[in-house]
């Protein structure tokens, strides 16, 4: 089987020239929120839906595509009509993926821009069951996945190094088994844990200011904004609704966001208790998509069950910092050498001594939720 690998060639930059749809993008993956959230989708006169759908991975001039998000498309139709009665105009239940897009975001109609709205968050919920249960009926392994995500990540990062946009350093990969099975038996409950960070790539900025063109920039060309997953993100390096309001651009643009601005605050920035009150970074963990080559012969399916497809999606961490914070980081008690012997520490301890030492670790710990910009 063949894969394929579409160019992405969606431009980068700066925070002056973000819309208002570049700022609402931006935020959604700082805070880890969610597109079922949003009652519109902001886009002005300048965004463009067909790099929308690039940013999707999908090309609508691909009939294997097209026919993908047809049939998706008509499931959510019947979904919110037999479940909801919800009346869906029939010029919103044929409308192609880009139509659907500028209707959620006109100003013209607002029956038909709530009903785009609708239709379009109940295809994204149908359209990552749907590439669920085909991911498990898929004829590659895992390891040729992240191979070919790895491939598509390096691509793309080159290509900014190449252009000398602000990139100064990337790593990452697949994380070690070992290292992953710490990483579990941290957790609350492993058994039930989800390990997001299979994949891991840190990228490094050359200013702070340089961070969010850069989020934007990654976000058209390697995963779609409302891929995000929901409750994963945490920021410690930008205060976002300050940090707006202190470039006249985006302070201009912060009054428009749909939803109340002052909902960073009520946010826990960090999840991990093994982690530095001064550690800064943005993480995020996100499904990027693959487009397949032959997509008939990639899946063990009857036609039907699974229902083959041309996109299938890979979950990876990623992680955005500048130089200076990151040379701040590792030169001291927020390094990650540091952070993963904190990590161990506390595994050893609950192995040894069950929840004495997870109780003992997390007194000494008490103080790591305290952090400040």
């Amino acid at each position: 089987m063949s894969t394929v690998h579409r160019a992405s060639d969606l431009p980068y930059y700066d925070v002056d020239r973000f819309t208002l749809f570049d700022l609402e993008m931006v935020r959604l993956i700082l805070r880890g929120g969610s597109i079922l959230d949003w009652h519109r989708l902001n886009l002005g006169p300048t965004d463009d839906v067909q790099a929308i759908c690039t940013s999707l991975g999908i090309d609508l001039d691909d009939p294997d595509d097209a026919a993908m998000v047809e049939r998706i498309r008509d499931e959510a139709v019947a979904y919110l009509r037999e479940t909801f009665d919800f009346p869906i105009p029939a010029p919103v239940a044929r409308a192609s993926l880009p139509d659907l897009l500028r209707l959620a975001a006109s100003t013209d109609n607002r029956h038909r821009q709530l009903c785009a709205c609708t239709l379009l968050k109940t295809m994204h919920v149908i359209n990552h069951f749907d590439a669920s249960e085909a991911r498990q009926a898929l004829e590659l392994t895992d390891q040729e996945l992240f191979r070919m995500a790895e491939q598509r990540i390096y691509r793309v990062v080159s290509r900014m190094m190449a252009e000398q946009l602000p990139v100064v350093e990337f790593m990452g990969g697949r994380k070690q088994r070992g290292s992953m099975v710490t990483k579990l038996l941290s957790k609350t409950d492993p058994l039930s844990a989800q390990l997001f960070d299979k994949m891991r790539f840190r990228v490094i900025t050359a200013t702070r200011d340089d961070v969010l063109p850069t989020i934007a920039f990654l976000s058209r060309n390697l995963f779609p904004f409302n891929h995000v997953l929901a409750g994963e993100s945490y920021n410690t390096l930008l205060p976002f609704i300050s940090y707006c309001r202190q470039h006249a651009h985006l302070a201009g643009l912060v009054e428009q966001l749909q939803i109340d601005p002052g909902i960073e605050d009520r946010l826990n920035p960090m999840t991990n208790r093994h982690s530095s009150p001064s550690y800064r970074v943005v993480h995020w963990v996100a499904d990027m998509p693959l487009p397949l080559g032959d997509s008939r012969g990639a899946f063990r399916t009857d036609g039907l069950n699974p229902v083959p497809r041309p996109l299938i999606y890979v979950r990876a961490e990623l992680q955005i910092l500048d130089r200076k914070t990151h040379r701040r980081n590792e030169g001291g008690d927020a390094s990650h050498r540091r952070y993963k012997s904190r990590q161990r520490a506390a595994v050893e301890d609950r192995l040894k001594l069950g929840a004495r030492g997870v109780l003992s670790r997390a007194m000494e710990d008490d103080d790591s939720s305290d952090l400040v910009y």
